[in-house]
């Protein structure tokens, strides 16, 4: 028979993995594409598109382990308002800039030729930047706040990257 510790403990244990499994599996906010650039005009905050397609492994991979990390989940949600573009798509349309254009035609206007991509637009729509293929949450993460710290402006990635501020990472501890 179980003593009232070791039920204790069996509670706080479930717990503790049906919240570490729920942390890790959660995702970014994904709006609309359109949606998108309307909130990040409205608040400031940068874009982030996810360029992907559903045969795609390694955009599984971006979705389940680098877009759904605590850092890059937290550096989206200060800074950021996410989105998704399916590439293969060459039926839906958006307003982007003046001009209806699928998809497809938004990947290659953002030189996102192959997927995955991620694609960095300013807060006004304006195409900042791409990242082509796989990458790792860590290297998202710094890219992200090389970005919304505005570093971008005035200092080689290179330069930020050996001393990123901003989003800070999981192991930075308490803001």
């Amino acid at each position: 028979m179980p003593t009232y510790s070791s039920k204790w403990v069996g509670v706080v244990c479930a717990v503790g993995l049906l919240v570490m499994g729920t942390a890790a599996g959660q995702q970014p906010e994904w709006h609309g594409f359109e949606e998108a650039l309307t909130v990040a005009d409205s608040t400031g905050r940068f874009v982030m598109v996810a360029v992907h397609a559903p045969w795609c492994g390694w955009c599984h991979k971006m979705e389940s382990d680098v877009y759904s990390s605590a850092g890059v989940r937290r550096c989206v949600s200060e800074s950021f308002v996410a989105t998704r573009l399916n590439r293969d798509d060459t039926d839906t349309r958006y307003r982007y800039r003046g001009r209806r254009r699928t998809p497809r035609a938004l990947a290659a206007a953002f030189q996102a030729d192959g997927v995955p991509a991620t694609v960095l637009l300013s807060p006004e729509g304006e195409y900042l930047l791409h990242l082509s293929g796989f990458v790792e949450a860590e290297a998202l993460r710094v890219l992200l706040a090389y970005v919304s710290t505005h570093a971008y402006r005035d200092q080689s990635y290179d330069a930020f990257r050996a001393d990123p501020a901003g989003c800070r990472s999981q192991s930075a501890g308490p803001r």
